[in-house]
């Protein structure tokens, strides 16, 4: 059962969890493409897999990967442009261009003064050189490269103090960024052409955007948890997880948070087709939580699944697929019955109905899932060692 309240800006739907439970799925194993130790993150542009990682000296850098399904290297692009740069988010676009964003620090202007000579030392003292001061990363930047590798454009939004980006989302009308900055969420977008608007913060240090995804008509929709009031509405739990819609202008049109008295919530991921993910926990019960919403915010279904709380979701035609790190067995996935975190991926009908399984016992935690025609579905994730693999579904 579902019921709605409309007060102002903000609409609470209370939804009770669904379950559709699989009959006597076997769950399939997944299959690791090859080790990917400092990838941080992945997507896919048209046959190639993209990973990205940071470098940390002498100056930082990001490092931008491509293979083929296989694990063949097709490129590799070092993005360095001789100050420091962190990639920390990546999108890609239609054309299968890559877009990177992040953080800079400004380049740091060459000395030019002229050193004195036949200084007087009767001491002998040898003086060391002083180190070189880094400034700080306060540039917020987006790079864009080709699906070859090639670095096209450089984008940067300078701003007094170091920001932190945790998503991008790319479409026809431009490029949007949410993160952290001066210690409050953020939004900031730009145009193709890299002409940026004007920074809008959506709340205070107790609200964090984990996602976002650009929609045609121009508005923007955010998903993360708050521990405040937003648009006016009060806290529901511990914490709430809440859905957010900026519009074109950069007004705050509609805000959904979550209604679960004295739960602790957040929505982590969301993919093109408005399914998100999160976790619930609720005393000492930790779920995954899987919703599909429409573009009004009103969800069509909803399933919660035992986990230890990382998921992330990616959508394929008739199919969603969401990967958590589990521990428990799921009624009706014959052969899961894990004993240590491993990785699981559920793979949902249009109903939401559980419609397929993959594990791995190799691997536990899901740091990116994404799907192209080309290749299909691709994951990136951390096992218990910390190390970092590609791997991938065998959906036939």
């Amino acid at each position: 059962m579902k019921k709605a309240l409309l007060i102002g800006l903000v609409t609470i739907f209370l939804v009770e969890p669904t379950f559709a439970a699989p009959k006597n799925i076997q769950v399939k194993k997944i299959e690791i493409v090859l080790a990917a130790n400092n990838a941080e993150g992945l997507i896919l542009s048209g046959k190639n897999i993209i990973t990205f990682a940071n470098t940390p000296s002498p100056n930082a850098n990001a490092v931008v990967t491509a293979i083929d399904a296989a694990g063949g290297s097709q490129w590799v692009r070092t993005i360095d442009s001789g100050s420091d740069e962190v990639v920390t988010a990546a999108s890609v676009d239609s054309l299968g261009n890559i877009w990177l964003a992040g953080s800079s620090a400004p380049i740091v202007a060459a000395e030019t003064a002229t050193a004195l000579s036949n200084v007087e030392n009767p001491d002998g003292v040898i003086q060391e050189p002083a180190a070189k001061i880094r400034p700080d990363l306060t540039q917020l930047t987006i790079w864009k490269l080709s699906p070859l590798g090639e670095l096209l454009a450089t984008y940067i939004s300078s701003q007094t103090a170091p920001g932190l980006v945790n998503a991008v989302s790319v479409n026809a009308s431009g490029v949007s960024l949410v993160g952290q900055l001066n210690g409050r969420p953020f939004l900031l977008s730009a145009s193709l052409l890299g002409e940026f608007g004007k920074i809008i913060y959506l709340g205070t240090e107790k609200t964090q955007v984990n996602a976002l995804l650009r929609m045609p008509d121009g508005s923007i929709n955010l998903f993360g948890s708050s521990t405040e009031k937003l648009a006016g509405k009060k806290l529901v739990g511990s914490q709430d997880g809440f859905l957010m819609k900026v519009g074109k202008s950069g007004a705050i049109t509609s805000v959904v948070r979550s209604s679960a008295p004295k739960a602790t919530r957040s929505w982590l991921a969301a993919d093109t087709n408005l399914t998100l993910t999160g976790f619930v926990k609720s005393g000492k019960i930790m779920e995954s939580a899987f919703t599909k919403f429409n573009t009004t915010f009103t969800p069509t279904w909803t399933i919660r699944v035992p986990s230890l709380g990382k998921s992330v979701v990616a959508v394929a035609p008739n199919t969603t697929y969401g990967a958590i790190n589990s521990q428990s067995a799921i009624k009706g996935l014959n052969g899961w019955k894990p004993t240590t975190p491993s990785l699981l991926i559920l793979a949902f009908d249009a109903k939401g109905v559980i419609s397929g399984g993959y594990g791995s016992s190799d691997l536990v935690a899901p740091i990116s899932l994404a799907y192209s025609r080309e290749i299909g579905v691709i994951g990136l994730a951390m096992a218990s060692d910390k190390s970092v693999s590609i791997f991938r579904l065998s959906t036939r």
